[in-house]
């Protein structure tokens, strides 16, 4: 997600606002580099917090990430403190074994830590927060118990604790229910079959521990609702939509004299399971349709540490594995068409806003679109193979077309899309919850878009 090492988030463009809070915000790796679409939100969330004028206190892990001398410097400015802790191969372990006698997935066994989880008890006790907000649902079982059972004393009445969100954003048991079925190897397939039995069983209840739960769209709601049924579980209640953005200013529109007539590109992690499956699925299914068509058509496949299938690929059939690049926009902005065949995964697709910010023609399956939600008139969506290989033909044949799809894709995001319109709407749950919502005051972004 990341152009160099060094990047840092965008500066919010919104006033500071007229209440700050005191938030704590738990995260389960580093920030930085962006490269993650998690790492992407959590680290332009604290530029947020800071614009606004918001006091935060960020815990994380020390994992999956690095800090760069100036990334340090920023996280020390953004935030009223920075704890980060060691989370060695002795705490993954035996956080693995405490989270599978609890009936955890995996995931969230992974990433405990009782030092975070026992430093956040005692500022919590003390009255430190107005807020705690956990993101991702590996960092869930970090925030005090306690607190779960003020949830409902809250909506009744003014209760002294702070208000609590887990950021679920996708549902996990879709996503993992998802990579199982359309994985091939059966080492694998049986890996992602247990988690997502395990997911199932987390998100029924999870979320009754928290004043709010934060989801992407209706179809993460609608798979959690199913698993508290399926679990004999009150259904989830307590939800609130929050996506985020991207920053407009990073993807620029194509220019037509950089767009590579011919030029397919799909761009992600390429170590990411449902990534993976995309490009195969593509390549084994749509790929020689298109290039039978056009025979001189190339398929870039961009994205950090492609695995070795991936890797298989370069060179042939016009084929071209990049791995990591310097600059993630340059290689989009030269495609006349743009691909996101995920048959998983789902929520928010950064990618998908990514190309539709750089103005570029795009086809996607429903899967991909999910919580993006574009109108058919942004991007073109197909559900089966010979439909996204006639979508991308015709796009080819069509150049004209294929521009005017990329400005209206354009237009879109840029009016829905941005980070500071979808963190202001999370900031005024926060309030809400809180019961410090003035409806005849609303919050206002100041210069956007």
């Amino acid at each position: 997600m990341t152009k160099a090492a060094h990047d840092l988030p965008k500066r919010m463009d919104c006033a500071p606002a007229e209440r700050q809070l005191r938030i704590a915000l738990v995260y389960s790796r580093l920030p930085f580099p962006m490269m993650r679409g998690d790492q992407l939100t959590v680290a332009h969330l604290l530029s947020f917090f800071a614009a606004r004028g918001h006091e935060v206190d960020f815990y994380t892990l020390d994992m999956q990430g690095a800090l760069t001398p100036v990334q340090r410097e920023w996280l020390n400015e953004a935030c009223n403190e920075v704890r980060i802790y060691s989370q060695g191969w002795w705490n993954r372990l035996t956080g693995l074994a405490r989270g599978l006698l609890k009936g955890q997935p995996l995931q969230v066994g992974l990433f405990q830590n009782a030092r975070l989880s026992r430093d956040l008890l005692r500022a919590t006790q003390a009255g430190a927060y107005d807020v705690v907000y956990s993101y991702y649902m590996r960092s869930a079982p970090a925030i005090p118990t306690h607190l779960g059972r003020v949830r409902k004393q809250r909506a009744s009445r003014h209760v002294n604790a702070p208000a609590t969100f887990v950021a679920l954003q996708l549902s996990q048991s879709l996503n993992t229910r998802r990579i199982w079925k359309n994985e091939k190897n059966r080492i694998k397939r049986l890996f992602y079959r247990i988690e997502t039995r395990l997911c199932e069983n987390f998100e029924a209840t999870v979320w009754q521990s928290f004043t709010r739960s934060v989801l992407i769209g209706p179809a993460d709601v609608a798979a959690i609702k199913a698993v508290c049924a399926i679990r004999d579980q009150p259904a989830i209640d307590n939800w609130v939509y929050g996506a985020h953005g991207t920053d407009i200013g990073r993807y620029p529109p194509a220019m037509e004299q950089e767009i590579v007539p011919g030029r397919v590109v799909f761009s992600g992690s390429m170590l990411y399971q449902p990534n993976v499956q995309a490009v195969h699925w593509f390549v084994d299914n749509c790929w020689p349709r298109v290039r039978a068509c056009f025979p001189d058509a190339e398929l870039f496949i961009q994205g950090r540490d492609p695995l070795a299938s991936i890797h298989a690929l370069d060179g042939v059939n016009g084929i071209t594995v990049t791995g990591t690049v310097p600059d993630i926009g340059a290689i989009v902005r030269s495609a006349a068409v743009c691909i996101n065949p995920m048959g998983a995964a789902g929520g928010m697709q950064n990618k998908l806003i990514e190309y539709m910010a750089n103005a570029k023609a795009v086809v996607a399956t429903d899967i991909a679109n999910e919580g993006i939600m574009a109108p058919s008139e942004t991007l073109r969506l197909a559900a089966d193979a010979p439909t996204f290989a006639a979508a991308v033909i015709d796009l080819l044949e069509n150049p004209d077309e294929a521009l005017a799809l990329g400005r209206k894709a354009r237009d879109y995001v840029v009016e829905h899309w941005t980070w500071e319109a979808h963190f202001l709407k999370l900031e005024a749950a926060f309030l809400e919850a809180l019961g410090h919502v003035d409806q005849s005051r609303p919050l206002v972004l100041t210069g956007a878009d």
